[in-house]
């Protein structure tokens, strides 16, 4: 703390935000429960997979496909997968909801494709495989500028000399961040949804994006009110002054109810974890093995709060629907269905041609500076509190399929769900067909 004058003090707290995700984490630290955001209920549309195929076959070759075989006939949310013995054909099932993002034929593919390690790496006869995930990652000779001007804006005695501080931090930390993907293909509509959902959550964690939830605050909003108490109180601050912290999301708890020739996805759960890190030497940021207490409390909130958070930004759907379709892949391949069924899936796995997007290999960090004065009367005038809090801002789908994460209907439930999906369907040839009207 800084004198200003005889009676005021300055406060300057620095937060470093690195929300980095990696493919390669192990188990997850912890896992927080929430709600379904969908009951389990009798499903909407149902799609075949083996008429899908055909139909993008004959239509790649003309160069002109039908916008419903690339958006999975208008389902929005995947629930399971139906074995049709009859026709040799696997039939997906799920949701159609006019106010949520659209699926895409794409995005099941990429997921098809990590799963039957379509993607993984040949390096001296070893194959290596990686979870489909991302990572956007600061230059610690950028976090390294970042500690010099924290120090610079300790030693300034002038607000003017503060002020140009803080604009060099916000310049500094605005330096671009290298941005990798692992386990899929860099160019794909799959990659730019976790990509995004990473970068934007940075936002919502350091408070450079606001969201109107009830009881959510971002991590440099509880750091700040943390702070103030403190402060409004007269009592020593008896929190770390500058961290560094990484938040990735990572899969929660995946249940799976089956019954014989159909699987449902009871829960998909996505969380926000977090680690504290430090810099060690110029070049190099590794982690301490324990979360940062208030950084794990954003977290948690922001797992509570996830599905507020999704039907405000709609990016959070969208990663949750790849979530799912990890799962569902992962739930064909770990049941061997397509086998069962005798499907061949060769046309997904190796022929459909995934559309190219341009994803950004480097993106901007984005800086975020709240201010905080507080006056306390005293004999002579008043004491002068004053608080810059500067705050710098991946995903990884390691999503493993065991024989606990499946339950045996009793209810005969699906039993029924299977016979009903089967007898509505128009015909063998059909692509989708309506199960509620």
């Amino acid at each position: 703390m800084r004198n200003r004058g005889s009676l005021g003090l300055v406060l300057i707290l620095s937060l470093f935000l690195a929300a980095l995700g990696t493919g390669c984490r192990a188990e997850p630290v912890a896992t927080f429960k929430t709600k379904e955001t969908r009951p389990t209920d009798f499903p909407d549309r149902a799609v075949s997979l083996k008429i899908l195929q055909e139909r993008l076959k004959a239509c790649q070759r003309k160069g002109a496909c039908d916008k419903s075989l690339h958006r999975l006939a208008g389902i929005n949310r995947v629930e399971g997968v139906i074995v049709d013995e009859e026709n040799q054909d696997l039939i997906l099932y799920g949701a159609v909801d006019a106010n949520s993002p659209p699926l895409y034929l794409e995005d099941f593919v990429v997921a098809l494709r990590n799963t039957w390690l379509k993607y993984a790496i040949l390096k001296d006869n070893t194959y290596y495989y990686s979870y489909p995930g991302c990572s956007i990652d600061p230059d610690p000779r950028v976090i390294g500028k970042l500690q010099t001007v924290h120090q610079q804006i300790l030693d300034s005695s002038s607000s003017g000399d503060i002020e140009r501080y803080i604009e060099e931090w916000h310049s500094v930390c605005r330096s671009p961040q290298q941005v990798r993907v692992m386990g899929i293909p860099f160019d794909t509509r799959f990659a730019s949804v976790l990509v995004k959902a990473d970068y934007d959550m940075k936002g919502l964690a350091d408070g450079y994006d606001s969201i109107d939830i009830p009881g959510f605050i971002s991590h440099t909003g509880i750091i700040l009110e943390k702070v103030k108490s403190y402060i409004i109180k007269d009592q020593p601050i008896s929190i770390p002054l500058s961290s560094i912290n990484r938040f990735w999301f990572y899969p929660g708890e995946n249940l799976y109810l089956e019954d014989e020739g159909v699987v449902t996805i009871k829960r998909s759960q996505i969380i926000l974890l977090t680690e504290e890190e430090h810099l060690a030497g110029k070049e190099k940021i590794v982690g301490k093995g324990h979360p940062n207490p208030l950084a794990q409390e954003f977290a948690e909130n922001f797992t509570a709060k996830y599905a507020e958070i999704a039907k405000l930004r709609p990016i959070y759907h969208e990663l949750e629907s790849l979530f799912r379709f990890v799962a569902l892949a992962r739930i064909i391949k770990f049941r061997s269905l397509n086998t069962e069924a005798g499907l061949d899936l060769s046309y997904l796995l190796d022929y459909y041609s995934v559309p190219k997007i341009d994803v950004s290999r480097h993106l901007p960090g984005r800086s975020t500076v709240e201010e905080y004065m507080h006056r306390r009367k005293q004999d002579r005038g008043h004491l002068i509190t004053q608080l810059w809090l500067p705050s710098c801002g991946g995903v990884t789908m390691a999503i493993r399929i065991r024989q606990d994460n499946f339950m045996k209907d009793t209810s005969n439930e699906l039993s029924s769900l299977k016979t009903a999906v089967l007898k509505t369907r128009p015909s063998p040839e059909a692509l989708a067909w309506n199960l509620r009207h």
